[in-house]
């Protein structure tokens, strides 16, 4: 139904002349008359003013009875939009938290890779266990009453092919008696899980000619006949990893 006839059904519904009518909503017999004909509409301020006369809801009057059974009020569709909104910021605001957190999760761990942190490389969960090899130091610096309560660094081969290594800080305690002592560790990144004394006959000639080569480089002023690939700049006391090629090219 149009509002012409809806208006209209409403007034002799409450028993009202146009008259009475106008008079509750301070208008015109003639506007009501407007109204009923189709010549002319309410503003909304009227409307509520309809709305509260006939005791129904502003959208009834604004829509009309068969728009009212089929439809949402307005204020529930506000209330959903609102709604809506609400929970899209509320996941925008989670989602935007998980990335900033996992960003800082990677921070922290690539952090920790490049200074040598062990204790974050052990939850690492990108990086892997592997195998390392180093010549032994002597019992003065293995010794668990040294300055550093038993723990030494020294760089450890990580491959036969010498092009990847990693500066471990452990603790092994005294050479058990071996001749030619080597130290095997277990670690992931700069965490060693495991570590002892091996001797040299277990550990092939390319790892044993590797960590010679470095070594010498580490002690040596020179670079010119240590390595590949590493310039003078490349001061291995300031890294903690390295992906250089290093070999032993002067044969003693």
């Amino acid at each position: 139904m149009s509002f012409q006839h809806d208006i209209k059904k409403l007034r002799v519904d409450h028993n009202m002349t146009q008259k009475e009518l106008a008079n509750l909503i301070h208008v015109s017999r003639q506007t009501i008359s407007a109204w009923e004909n189709g010549k002319n509409y309410p503003s909304l301020e009227v409307l509520r003013a309809l709305s509260a006369v006939f005791d129904i809801s502003f959208e009834k009057i604004l829509f009309g009875e068969e728009l009212m059974h089929t439809k949402e009020t307005i204020a529930e569709t506000i209330n959903q939009d609102l709604s809506l909104k609400r929970r899209y910021k509320k996941a925008t605001m989670i989602l935007s938290s998980i990335i900033l957190l996992l960003i800082l999760w990677i921070s922290i761990l690539i952090l920790g890779y490049q200074k040598g942190i062990d204790t974050i490389d052990r939850f690492d969960p990108f990086l892997q266990y592997s195998v390392a090899y180093t010549k032994a130091p002597n019992n003065k610096i293995t010794n668990p009453n040294n300055a550093q309560d038993g723990k030494w660094t020294k760089w450890f081969s990580d491959n036969e092919m010498g092009t990847q290594w990693s500066k471990l800080t452990l603790s092994t305690g005294l050479n058990p008696g071996l001749d030619d002592p080597y130290v095997m560790a277990y670690h992931k990144g700069s965490y060693v899980k495991i570590a002892r004394f091996v001797p040299g006959n277990s550990v092939n000639s390319i790892i044993k000619s590797n960590i010679s080569a470095i070594d010498r480089l580490v002690h040596s002023k020179s670079h010119d006949n240590l390595s590949l690939n590493m310039s003078s700049e490349d001061k291995l006391k300031n890294k903690i990893h390295s992906n250089h090629a290093i070999q032993e090219l002067v044969i003693q």
